[in-house]
């Protein structure tokens, strides 16, 4: 492996290296790696036994049962530990749970994907396969990949009902990637509901500067593929062949050229990595210690998600948009993906989680050509009129809303994240931080103080790590409270990270801690 400069400009930044662990952070007081794995392994078994007794949130009746599914370290001695339900061996999607616990065998919360009994009168479906998987390919473009149907029970807005599950791979209506999964009633036809996990962003890049990017390859043979971050390559779109060249220098100084793209992509898959480890203590992209491939040369004005690679079109000058914050924010499409629950489902919640992860990304590598900001899309100038999202003021952009209302699952996607950009930034920096950094008007007149954006994300990819299925804007306040109460024993961000929710007018919602006691 090597680490050489991209040229791409003039400034000089350089990426903090070395190799990445698989195994669970060592926390404080800890000496050996096996005591972080006894902490985990008490933790995991303080959930299963939770989940197994069907405690607080994950009631159950008699003839349900969760299995284990993820377990995710997360800081201060936390980890989430996340578990699918079954219904007489028939899997319950959207019945779905989390567990926060302890390294010392405490349980410190539990959050349910839904409270409501989810059996069903009868596991015999009426519709058959066959239909149910004709009626879910009349909603996708094109289809190039089918996975057989599988008979699930299917919670949607705590209702079950006997479905068949699908997943397609193809095009969308409408252009781009899709990877979509359709849930047809067993008893009815009626489709129940729909998952897209390919997320496409209009964003940014020229765009780093002189930075150092790790690459592998030896003396005369060198490519663009980083094998210290195991999956994380780039390829040419058009062939789909990773680059390579005889020296381990790489760019032009341009963003039209697409080796030029390519090297920016790694540069920020790799600060990204950094931050996930360094500020948020996550194993990787993928939470297992791997990450995505990424592809440049899309001839369109985007950038893609596709369910399991990124893919970087170009901006309206013929330029590659592998800026920090497009890159960061497809990949935080995947990190939305690869935690408990899976793509969040409401409107706006997808491309929120993508461009706070790019604005995370963007502070932690604190690059003078890129400086941090919170403004989406600004550097690559996607069509010629500045950045395409605002997230201290949401409204100056395309009028995108500030606040959170009932109209907001209703939105477009790309509009429905201003809420959630605007509550990011609030909690990250305040209604009036000065030193430079904008002002934020909140929606319900009040002076809200920052905490940080480091410690933003935490309470941010806290929530994450608390997702369920069908996750909901009310849903993130429940679990964004929760994991700053469990963060911070002085209650500083519970209540910061409460007023922020509050500034936006998402209002107290059941479910959430509604005190915090500071135990120091």
């Amino acid at each position: 492996m090597k680490r050489k400069a991209l040229t791409a400009g003039v400034a000089l930044a350089v990426l903090a290296g070395g190799a990445v662990l698989a195994a669970p952070p060592v926390f404080a007081g800890q000496d050996h790696p096996n005591q972080a794995q006894d902490r985990q392994a008490l933790a995991v078994s303080a959930a299963d036994r939770s989940a197994a007794a069907g405690l607080e949130a994950l009631a159950k009746g008699p003839d349900e049962v969760y299995t284990r599914d993820q377990v995710t370290p997360y800081l201060n001695d936390l980890y989430s530990i996340s578990y699918q339900r079954s219904w007489r061996g028939v899997p319950v999607v959207g019945g779905d749970a989390a567990v926060l616990a302890d390294g010392q065998g405490q349980v410190r919360a539990t959050v349910a994907g839904t409270t409501a009994p989810v059996a069903v009168p009868s596991a015999t479906a009426k519709v058959t396969k066959a239909e149910a998987e004709r009626t879910a390919r009349g909603l996708q473009a094109s289809t190039s990949q089918a996975q057989a149907s599988r008979l699930v029970v299917k919670v949607t807005d705590d209702k079950p009902a006997l479905a068949w599950e699908q997943l397609l791979i193809g095009g969308k209506r409408g252009g781009g990637p899709s990877h979509l999964t359709v849930w047809v009633d067993a008893t009815t036809g009626a489709v129940l509901d729909q998952v897209e996990d390919a997320a496409e962003g209009t964003l940014n890049s020229e765009w780093n500067g002189q930075v150092s990017i790790t690459t592998s390859g030896s003396a005369g043979s060198y490519r663009l593929s980083d094998s210290t971050r195991p999956g994380l390559q780039c390829a040419d779109y058009s062939g789909g062949q990773v680059f390579t060249k005889s020296s381990d220098t790489w760019g032009t100084g341009s963003a039209s050229s697409k080796e030029t793209g390519c090297g920016d992509l790694l540069y920020a898959a790799q600060q990204e990595w950094n931050m996930l480890k360094d500020w948020l203590g996550r194993n990787g992209h993928n939470g297992s210690g791997r990450s995505w491939p990424g592809k440049v040369g899309l001839n369109e004005l985007n950038a893609y998600w596709d369910g399991s690679s990124i893919t970087i079109g170009h901006n309206s000058g013929n330029k590659w948009i592998a800026s920090m914050d497009v890159v960061g924010h497809e990949y935080g499409h995947g990190l939305d993906q690869n935690t408990p629950g899976g793509t969040s489902r409401e409107a706006g919640l997808g491309e929120g989680t993508g461009d706070i992860f790019g604005a995370l990304t963007e502070a932690y590598a604190n690059n003078p050509k890129d400086r941090p900001d919170y403004t989406v899309g600004e550097t690559v100038n996607l069509q010629g009129r500045g950045p395409i999202r605002n997230m201290y003021n949401p409204s100056l952009v395309n009028n995108d809303p500030n606040c959170y209302s009932s109209s907001i699952p209703s939105t477009e996607v790309h509009k429905a994240a201003g809420p959630l950009n605007h509550w990011f930034y609030l909690l990250a920096e305040g209604s009036a931080p000065g030193g430079g950094k904008p002002n934020s008007p909140t929606c319900n007149n009040t002076a809200v103080t920052g905490v940080g954006i480091k410690d933003a994300g935490k309470v941010f990819y806290g929530g994450m790590l608390l997702k369920t299925s069908g996750m909901t804007y009310k849903k993130y306040r429940v679990t964004t409270l929760t994991a700053a109460k469990n963060l911070d024993p002085t209650c500083n961000l519970y209540n910061r990270t409460k007023a922020a929710w509050n500034a936006i007018s998402l209002p107290a919602q059941s479910g959430e801690p509604t005190s915090c006691t500071p135990r120091v």
